[in-house]
């Protein structure tokens, strides 16, 4: 194995069954119902934690989170420099969070510090298991022989390919992060509307397409996954999130083995960084595709 870490974000809702040497993973702080988590030592269950978001009685009670600070992105960082390695760090987009600025600002640090190693900050212009599905390609392609550098170049040209398709149970939740209006937020609740979501080039959260009724949405996911997917021989690993609805996970995946016959896949939980803001019930399709266009 070449010589350099691979690292990501607790954003990425990356798997513990994948992860694997030279592989670490920036936890994320959230608070819920006033009670304060840092994502490492005190965590809460994924079950735990999406009882808690169903049972929060007042907009204080809802989970809130914290983007890494530069100095908790150095703490990170520099006992795998300090160790002899270089990194290689997948971050949560730029366009979401201000959790980018702040480690371009440790890498400019701790390029001073230890100027006989290598760390670069990519901005993966994803979320959730998308920016994961990035994380893992490079983690293969390492495992492949690539160096340092070839390792940097296929993160980039991977990333435009990482898609994933998302649909929500709730729409207040984008209402509270300002993806919909109010008034949208109260007439979707109404209709059981379900809002189909993406993340852009640009790495925008994308509410593209709304349906009503959760069979049509999940049937929705799959149409886009149709459409955008490339070759299932090409298929790194399909991945299959949600927030606390095991069920209708399982049940995606094995649709989606059945349908397109990739031989990769999973389930994992959606986190409590990602969960706080789609909440309970997000069913997620990420893969590789031809492209992050909704057309």
């Amino acid at each position: 194995m070449a010589d350099y870490f691979i690292t990501t974000e607790a954003t990425a809702d990356f798997p513990e069954s994948l992860y694997t040497d030279g592989f670490a993973v920036i936890p994320m702080s959230y608070t819920v119902k006033g009670e304060f988590y840092d994502g490492a030592e005190k965590k809460l269950s994924p079950k735990e934690f999406y009882d808690a978001c169903r049972s929060a009685k007042t907009a204080e009670d809802l989970p809130s989170t914290a983007m890494v600070t530069a100095y908790q992105a150095e703490e990170f960082f520099r006992p795998i420099l300090r160790a002899g390695h270089d990194v290689i760090h997948i971050g949560f987009a730029s366009a979401l969070s201000g959790t980018l600025e702040q480690l371009k600002m440790a890498e400019k640090t701790l390029s001073e510090e230890f100027p006989d190693r290598r760390i670069t900050v990519i901005d993966s212009r994803s979320a959730c298991f998308i920016e994961g599905l990035a994380a893992y390609c490079a983690l293969l392609r390492r495992a492949e022989g690539a160096d340092y550098d070839a390792c940097v170049g296929y993160i980039n040209d991977i990333l435009p390919h990482c898609c994933g398709f998302f649909t929500i149970d709730d729409i207040r939740h984008l209402q509270r992060t300002g993806r919909v209006s109010k008034a949208e937020a109260f007439i979707g609740g109404t209709l059981k509307i379900k809002p189909i979501l993406t993340v852009d080039d640009d790495g925008r959260l994308i509410p593209f397409a709304k349906v009503i009724s959760r069979k049509k949405a999940v049937k929705f996911l799959m149409e886009m996954m149709e459409k955008k997917m490339l070759p299932a021989s090409e298929q790194k690993l399909v991945a299959i999130g949600h927030a606390d609805a095991p069920e209708e996970a399982a049940a995606l995946e094995e649709e989606v083995k059945k349908t397109f016959g990739v031989e990769k896949t999973i389930v994992f939980d959606v986190g409590s960084v990602i969960g706080t803001h789609v909440g309970a019930g997000m069913l997620a399709l990420i893969f590789l595709g031809t492209d992050r266009s909704v057309h």
